[in-house]
């Protein structure tokens, strides 16, 4: 019995220790955030992401907190690429790049 209990502490300890591991690896932990239309999001991220991705549809975007500060992310496919583009409240784009959700996805199951 004792061993179990050993066993099933470890095995806890695991799991909670290696729930970190993504901060480590650059990953975000995605619990804070709010999926929103496009048409909800403030003018000026509108703006902004509709210059960023010119006659591309965006349905959804994602409203975070990021270091305190609240930034909007959208996927958006131009070119056949799915691409991610994350602007913060007033309209500056913070980055636009490649979302090669499937390598990850890949990645993460290794």
């Amino acid at each position: 019995m004792k061993k179990m209990g050993w066993t099933l502490g470890v095995m806890v300890g695991l799991a909670v220790g290696g729930a970190g591991c993504n901060h480590e690896r650059g990953e975000k932990e995605e619990g804070n955030e709010v999926k929103m239309s496009i048409d909800q999001v403030p003018a000026t991220v509108k703006a902004a992401l509709m210059r960023e991705a010119p006659g591309a549809t965006i349905t959804t975007v994602d409203k975070e907190e990021d270091k305190g500060r609240v930034i909007y992310e959208a996927d958006v496919m131009i070119g056949g690429k799915n691409w991610e583009i994350k602007v913060d409240a007033d309209g500056k784009v913070i980055s636009k790049r490649l979302d090669n959700e499937a390598e990850e996805n890949e990645g993460k199951k290794k």
